[in-house]
């Protein structure tokens, strides 16, 4: 599934807000009147930028079901972590500066992470969240749309201020579903009724999607592309990201009790 082919521009995806002063840490790609290219250019690179994956972050784990405890990377960890990242002069990007920085043909230069979250839990907003903006980072949130505003799940209030923040708001979807088990009718509803929905909520035209446990096949990513998407990333480790998988992303997990020399090792 190369990512080659004419360089055509999509239409205009909706602006992410400027980050604050104190944002000097990142970097948000998609400015107020910037596009994204509609298919990677041939020349496009592969570029090494981490994805790291995170779902909740909290004291404890969310009551989500059993899975949740091995999902819930402890509020005092993520802190360190995002002091590692602050002491050791990382910078966090968006999806949409990483997809530039391959489509621009030149490697991204300074240390970066991708910071990303799974399934739009309300610890994102109350504990993550806050986390972030004091150390000037960003991170992409990928949301089940249908959860949003359901107990256990941020509003989209709380999503429209995070944006309004420069945090980037991607699909996990609308139900969550294996993409892969359900028919066509219902495999575009998770995709394109999550991707209008994001946009009627925040006035942002989500450009990347996160399948829904990581599964997916030929046929579900041929029907993310035609839904829209640019890019997907999946539950697949590496960190190495090249333009033909661009619908085939590999992220890095963050598991709970993860150390300081594993966090190191993971983002390197």
């Amino acid at each position: 599934m190369g990512g080659g082919g004419g360089a055509g521009v999509s239409s205009i995806i909706s602006p992410v807000t400027t980050p604050h002063p104190g944002m000097a840490q990142s970097d948000v790609g998609i400015g107020a009147a910037s596009t994204l290219p509609s298919t990677l250019p041939a020349e496009a690179v592969e570029v090494h930028i981490p994805i790291l994956m995170y779902h909740y972050v909290d004291a404890e784990p969310p009551p989500m079901g059993p899975y949740a405890d091995s999902l819930t990377v402890r509020t005092p960890e993520f802190r360190s972590q995002l002091e590692y990242l602050a002491s050791h002069s990382y910078r966090t990007v968006d999806l949409g500066t990483l997809y530039l920085a391959m489509a621009e043909g030149t490697p991204y230069q300074s240390q970066a992470v991708a910071i990303t979250f799974d399934d739009g839990g309300l610890d994102n907003y109350t504990v993550a969240f806050p986390l972030l903006k004091e150390h000037g980072f960003v991170a992409t949130f990928f949301v089940i749309t249908e959860e949003i505003g359901r107990p256990g799940y941020m509003t989209w209030d709380m999503v429209r201020e995070m944006v309004e923040a420069g945090m980037s708001v991607q699909s996990h979807t609308a139900f969550h579903s294996d993409l892969r088990a359900i028919s066509e009718k219902k495999l575009v509803a998770e995709l394109v009724g999550s991707r209008a929905t994001i946009e009627e909520e925040t006035g942002r035209t989500p450009f990347a999607l996160c399948y829904p446990a990581g599964a997916y096949d030929e046929r579900v990513v041929a029907a993310a592309r035609d839904a829209g998407y640019l890019m997907a990333v999946t539950t697949k480790p590496g960190k190495d990201l090249h333009p033909d998988r661009i619908m085939e992303l590999p992220r890095v997990r963050i598991s709970p009790g993860m150390g300081e020399v594993a966090f190191a090792e993971a983002v390197r």
